[in-house]
């Protein structure tokens, strides 16, 4: 990413022209490496969101309006007790370094005023942000680092100190002249870094692309020091690439587009970015803890089959069993096997049965009627378990299913919270962390060519509400047959639906399952009176009858 000195530089003084005197209204903290502070400035009322997440890490105005969690984090309280309710006095970059500071003014229990400042930290996996005093005493921060993890330590109590610096001369507090001197006959991007501190590689590149010689290349390093840096998206193949303070012309492949503001450009460039990241984040340890979950179920119903298949098998015992009695006369006690005629056989052969020659004849009859009804009561069991293992293992395909639908915090956060329920994840222990409630559901809502309304839920929960609450026993029930995915109602309202509409709400069920991309996907239907949910079934997990199956191609509908 090229969100260097010079980036910084130029986006400071943006944000010092619109922030200055902007009153800090709330201050949210929807992830644990960013916060969101809602301003009230002359221009009108904004939303500054200052994140150290990574690559996604910057300083800029959004339109985002991102969702919280259900208790604020300790940071959160910390920012809300001592910038809440301030004013911003002024946006810096000091020393010309990836760093962003936020001075602003704070009023303490006893109503006394000082000045206090929020230290954005922008050095790659370094990103940090930090709250000082007015001594430049750190109050909390994002990230801590002590002494054993690096020289500059980072922890509340101690007095801030800014990154090491470079033994090389800073690009910053020169004069041109005095720059083009120091870039006297560079001929590679790598001679720029090595001659002065401050310079990101893009930038060098970017400018001996250009032809500068020494003197150019002094006058251009000056003006980015300035802040006569734009703002640029650049895009290769038709893709949102970087973000640049120059318009980039060395890649074949890429075009520079100049935007409105700094912010603008960040608040577009890392929304997708974004909301990839943080569905990634929230939902990967909960993807592995299902995935590991359903692996172990895998397993033991293929041991569960096996010993089913074993079992299935117990009637030769018991055949012969009933050869040892039938031939009991001509066995003697101590054999260690009997021949006898197979009288089960039409062609009536002789068979050898092997015995324990230390127990009668009647005992090993018995001990293999023993052994009979131990498989026998044995399949019984297993064809039981299998059933809710069956059972299990669907509702462990929905919920994976769910979670790579889920878009949002809340939906993941529903997700895993449902998974808490059923015993997949284990239970916050803090009394805090009280669980989140549930909000109104509202399913989503189409229309067919015959003007009948269809009801789809999109997670175990909704289909749960509009299967056994909205549906009425003559509307029609839809849904991918043994394949998870949505619950789809077609509202009848006393009215016959036309095959076109049966086909219609068939193929949106179809279209939202897990076989959404296929060509072609059986779908059952029935009368939603014919849709029955087992007493303590998992939700979403429903048992039906008297139903049709319809092979449909998928496809969405328009959303009313």
């Amino acid at each position: 990413m090229s969100v260097d000195s010079f980036f910084l530089r130029a986006q400071s003084l943006e944000l010092d022209r619109e922030l200055k005197n902007a009153r800090i209204d709330k201050i949210f903290m929807p992830r644990p490496t960013e916060i969101v502070l809602a301003l009230r400035s002359l221009s009108g009322n904004v939303r500054l969101m200052v994140s150290c997440g990574g690559s996604n890490a910057g300083v800029y105005l959004t339109s985002l309006r991102p969702e919280n969690p259900p208790a604020p984090p300790m940071f959160c309280m910390l920012l809300r007790k001592h910038m809440q309710g301030g004013k911003i006095l002024s946006v810096d970059q000091p020393e010309g370094e990836r760093l962003l500071v936020l001075t602003f003014t704070s009023t303490d229990e006893l109503g006394r005023v000082s000045e206090k400042k929020l230290v954005v930290e922008l050095i790659g996996k370094r990103t940090n942000l930090l709250l000082l005093d007015e001594e430049g005493i750190i109050l909390g921060c994002v990230k801590k680092v002590d002494y054993d993890m690096s020289d500059r330590a980072v922890l509340p109590g101690l007095r801030y100190r800014m990154p090491p610096r470079s033994d090389k001369p800073s690009v910053y507090g020169k004069t041109a002249a005095e720059l083009a001197a120091l870039l006297e006959g560079v001929q590679e991007a790598d001679d720029i870094m090595d001659r002065l501190d401050g310079v990101s590689p893009q930038i060098a590149a970017e400018l001996l692309h250009l032809g500068y010689d020494a003197d150019r290349l002094g006058a251009a390093l000056y003006d980015l020091t300035q802040g006569s840096g734009r703002p640029y998206l650049i895009r290769r193949k038709g893709e949102d690439f970087d973000l640049s303070c120059l318009p980039m012309t060395r890649h074949i492949d890429g075009e520079s587009i100049l935007c409105e503001s700094f912010s603008q450009l960040m608040d577009d460039f890392y929304s997708t970015r974004r909301a990839a990241d943080l569905k990634k984040n929230l939902s990967s340890a909960l993807r592995r803890t299902l995935d590991n979950h359903r692996s172990r179920l895998e397993r033991k119903l293929g041991k569960q089959r096996q010993e089913l298949l074993t079992a299935q098998k117990r009637e030769d015992l018991k055949k012969k069993a009933d050869l040892i009695n039938s031939n009991i006369y001509a066995i003697r006690s101590g054999d260690s096997k009997a021949t006898v005629v197979d009288y089960f056989d039409p062609e009536m052969p002789t068979v050898e049965i092997p015995l324990d020659p230390e127990l009668s004849p009647q005992q090993n009859a018995q001990l293999l009627y023993k052994r009979y009804t131990r498989l026998k009561n044995a399949e019984e069991a297993l064809q039981k378990q299998i059933d809710q293992g069956e059972q299990e293992l669907a509702y462990l395909e929905s919920l994976l299913y769910e979670l790579e639908l889920a878009g949002t915090e809340k939906e993941i956060r529903e997700l895993t919270q449902e998974a808490q329920n059923a015993g997949y994840v284990k239970k916050a222990q803090s009394k805090k962390n009280k669980p989140e409630k549930p909000g109104v559901i509202i399913p989503k809502k189409y229309v067919t060519s015959g003007g009948f309304t269809l009801l789809r839920g999109k997670n175990n929960r909704e289909n749960d509400h509009v299967t056994m609450r909205m549906a009425k026993g003559g509307d029609y029930w839809f849904h991918a047959r043994n394949i998870p995915g949505s619950h789809v109602i077609l509202v009848c309202e006393g009215r016959e639906p036309a095959v076109s509409d049966l086909e219609e709400a068939a193929a949106l069920a179809a279209f939202y399952s897990k076989a959404g991309m296929s060509n072609r996907v059986p779908v059952d239907y029935t009368r939603a009176k014919h849709v029955k949910k087992p007493s303590g079934a998992r939700p979403g997990m429903v048992n039906y009858f008297e139903f049709k199956t319809m092979l449909i191609e998928p496809k969405d509908l328009e959303e009313i």
